[in-house]
């Protein structure tokens, strides 16, 4: 009787489990047959009734930090810091009449007078540099004789590059073209320069051209300068005059862009050359084209140049370098520090310890007669 009591409720067991399906659940709520989801960082999790022991954190090692969401920034709320110095640098170039560096000068021979008032000079340099120039080519075709010597005469200052200094050559006629910017290649250079051979305008707008070079060149640290090399005037049969046609900027706001520049500008022109070999005459179109290039170079602090034969080139370009690798570096901090944006005037003086005109004799002890070159003003900033 016992033993047909047990195989009922043997049959009776696997009914229910058929009919359950799998799906019963133990009273933890995990369903049978399953094993209990494990953790994916810290292992099994803990059965019941067993103790977790929390491992103690090391000496010296960091408390993690919960990442957090980046915030959002308003922007109103974002200040920017502007810094700005008063620090006035001055190239100033010493020659004697013939245009060579005078050199082996100290920093108590130079007194510079800020609209009159001498100034305190803080920094001061001698040391031969590398130099920046930037070559700024006239490409028209109102002179074929322009043409020639204009390139001639770049092709010339390639003889006084150095391996260390940089190089760029712009062309211009109604607007400037970039040939090559800066490179120390002079291979790149000449190349550069081979591309000219025939002009597409007659015109030449070189303030514009020259205000774009100067503006490219004003981030630029270092001994720098741009050489123009320069036509203009044409012939009266062509109907042009002067060094520029009809530039959006005039020749009063060449100057005045050339005032607040520290890049000095050395034009180097066919002007005479031309006006020897001209039969027509340049007339005062000549002599006004002089006098600006004049005036600029002089603002600037450059010099100008105008060769009457082919053979002062090479000298002219070789005093060019050697005049911008043996300039004096000089800096100052204006003792008026009104921020007026107004243009200051800049003299430069040579003295001795005694505050007299400095007196410079040559290996006979001969006084020797000096000219120094330097930009004749600065506009201070404007608050």
């Amino acid at each position: 009787m016992k033993s047909g009591r047990v195989h009922w409720l043997f049959a009776l067991t696997l009914i229910l489990g058929f009919a359950c399906g799998g799906r019963c659940q133990s009273p933890d709520g995990q369903s049978q047959g399953q094993q209990p989801a494990a953790s994916q960082d810290n292992g099994p999790a803990p059965q019941p009734g067993e103790t977790v022991i929390v491992p103690k954190k090391k000496a010296g090692e960091p408390t993690p930090v919960p990442e957090k969401k980046p915030e959002k920034i308003n922007p109103k709320d974002v200040f920017t810091i502007s810094t700005a110095t008063n620090l006035v640098n001055l190239d100033v170039l010493v020659t004697d009449k013939d245009g060579s560096p005078i050199s082996k000068l100290a920093k108590e021979n130079f007194k510079v007078l800020d609209d009159g008032v001498p100034q305190t000079i803080s920094n001061f340099g001698t040391a031969a540099a590398p130099i920046t120039v930037c070559m700024l080519i006239e490409f028209s075709s109102r002179s074929w004789a322009h043409l020639y010597l204009a390139l001639e005469y770049s092709y010339q200052f390639l003889n006084f590059i150095q391996p260390q200094d940089w190089i760029a050559v712009v062309e211009y006629d109604m607007k400037p073209h970039i040939l090559t910017d800066f490179t120390q290649d002079r291979g790149t250079v000449r190349a550069a320069l081979d591309t000219l051979r025939i002009p597409g305008f007659e015109e030449a707008n070189f303030f514009d051209a020259l205000s774009y070079a100067i503006d490219r060149m004003k981030d630029i640290p270092g001994r720098k300068a741009i050489i123009p090399v320069v036509g203009g005037a044409g012939s009266r049969m062509m109907g042009l005059n002067g060094i520029d046609t009809f530039s959006k900027i005039t020749y009063e706001d060449m100057l005045k862009i050339a005032k607040s520049s520290d890049t000095p500008v050395y034009p180097i022109t066919t002007l005479e050359y031309m006006d020897v070999r001209n039969p027509y005459g340049g007339g005062m179109s000549y002599v006004q084209s002089e006098t600006q290039l004049k005036y600029i170079a002089q603002y600037s602090g450059g010099q100008a140049y105008f060769p009457r034969f082919e053979a002062e080139i090479p000298s002219d370009y070789q005093q060019i370098a050697q005049q911008l690798r043996t300039e004096y570096s000089l800096a100052f901090i204006p003792s008026n520090p009104v921020k007026d944006g107004k243009y200051h005037k800049l003299t430069v003086q040579l003295v001795d310890s005694d505050g007299s005109p400095l007196r410079i004799v040559n290996e006979k002890g001969k006084a020797v007669k000096y000219r120094l070159s330097a930009r004749d003003g600065y506009y201070a900033p404007k608050s």
